[in-house]
């Protein structure tokens, strides 16, 4: 950029060599800072005023869902997640139970009891019932909706990486102008999933909620998909057996992973 000097000077007391200075150096760091920006993810808001009895009433079908350390690419079948409130506290104050339960191609089932706990709107954290709540991971239902086609969004967390390459870049957030952002694929601050309450909704209920992950922020790409066999089937023992998952002090009877073949 030119810049002229001349003698007269502004209303602000400067000169005009100073205003033209400070405009040269504003105008330098505009695109830096857009530039700054556009590579920032998304702040994600999780779902307010959650009614938390409504979304752990019944099972929820797992449709879709990131890989990560406990979220294996084998086990893509039957995969479902129920809830229940224990009625009582634990030994480190956790008052929900999770069960997970995954199956892959040979019929193996993996079973996860774990434990959670309220805490904020939408955010819970989630962990081994015989661990406290400082090990435990957040788990953030980010879009919820009842009813025939029910579906809920769920994230590990806040996601924080920025994706570079592939069809995620730059294609989030309301104008579909802003960076893809994924959790991460350890234990603690990973994971993305759809879930529905119909077993095997249809492509487009699962194409909505892609939709709504990217808006926020999320990179899809990461997603794979899981299917529901006619001889998938809800655990129904889950929920009575409720009662167990470390209320007896922590004392290790809360289970992380259980595999049984089936």
């Amino acid at each position: 950029m030119k810049m002229f000097r001349v003698t007269t000077t502004t209303s602000f007391g400067w000169s005009s060599t100073m205003f033209a200075l400070f405009l040269a150096v504003w105008s330098a760091e505009v695109p830096a800072f857009v530039t700054a920006q556009q590579q920032t993810c998304l702040q994600v808001d999780t779902v307010s005023n959650l009614d938390l009895d409504a979304f752990i009433s019944k099972p929820w079908y797992v449709q879709q869902q990131a890989e990560n350390s406990y979220t294996s690419r084998d086990f893509n079948q039957c995969v479902t997640a129920q809830y229940v409130r224990k009625g009582y506290k634990t030994f480190w104050g956790y008052d929900i139970g999770v069960y997970n339960v995954a199956r892959n191609a040979n019929g193996r089932t993996m079973v996860g009891e774990l434990c959670a706990s309220v805490t904020g709107s939408g955010t819970l954290q989630v962990a081994p019932c015989f661990l406290p709540k400082a090990t435990a991971g957040p788990y953030w239902i980010v879009a919820y909706k009842e009813g025939d086609d029910g579906y809920a969004l769920i994230s590990g967390g806040q996601p924080k990486n920025l994706v570079t390459t592939g069809n995620d870049v730059n294609t989030c957030g309301p104008d579909g102008n802003r960076p893809c952002c994924k959790t991460g694929n350890g234990v603690n601050n990973s994971g993305l999933w759809i879930f529905t309450r119909q077993k095997n909704p249809s492509r487009e209920l699962v194409n909505r909620v892609r939709a709504v992950a990217k808006r926020k922020g999320f990179a899809t790409s990461v997603l794979f998909d899981v299917t529901h066999p006619s001889d998938c089937d809800i655990y129904p023992n889950i929920v009575r057996n409720s009662g167990s998952g470390g209320g007896n002090g922590g004392n290790g009877r809360g289970r992380g992973l259980l595999r049984a073949n089936h």
